[in-house]
């Protein structure tokens, strides 16, 4: 398969922003835990939960990767505080899927199929952060990440609205037929 991605410095705010944030940005309450990883683009991937205890990931992507850093070092000092109380005799906190951050991410959720080991496509969900909020050691509110670069061609924003009105009339013309 041929390699489609332009080179990073072709790369702007607004055109990486137009290929993550495709659907709605919104507020949503995430407990990370300190489990990370990188994808094949080289983006930051964190094991979150949200409620009724789903398991997602957070991926913070592009030029959000290096602002996430104060994040990371929060949750790298929550994972040590977790050791350190497991060798005091707290074994339950051994258990990384305990340890948990809570914070408050501005994102968009991105839909993901994998295959299981069976060939199966199990339905996974990414939530694509574009700001968030945590509590730093000292009780501080810190604000990382910045909005989506919004698109000034308007005709996006009126294909968009159309197929929104779109979606609204076939939902109210399915539920008549019911």
């Amino acid at each position: 398969m041929a390699n489609r991605r332009r080179p990073a410095s072709q790369i702007t705010p607004l055109s990486e922003d137009a290929g993550l944030f495709k659907r709605e940005v919104r507020d949503v309450d995430v407990q990370l835990v300190p489990v990370f990883s990188r994808n094949n683009r080289g983006d930051l991937v964190v094991k979150g939960i949200v409620k009724p205890e789903a398991e997602v990931e957070v991926v913070f992507a592009g030029r959000r990767t290096r602002e996430a850093a104060a994040l990371v070092e929060r949750m790298k000092h929550l994972r040590a505080q977790g050791v350190r109380t497991a060798v005091t005799g707290h074994e339950a906190m051994a258990q990384v899927r305990r340890l948990r951050l809570p914070v408050k991410i501005r994102g968009t959720w991105r839909l993901r199929f994998i295959a299981d080991e069976s060939g199966w496509d199990l339905k996974t969900y990414q939530l694509l952060a574009a700001q968030w909020a945590f509590t730093d050691l000292d009780g501080n509110t810190v604000l990382s990440g910045h909005p989506p670069e919004v698109s000034q061609d308007r005709a996006l924003d009126r294909a968009r609205e159309a197929r929104a009105r779109n979606a609204a009339v076939r939902a109210m013309q399915a539920a008549r037929s019911r």
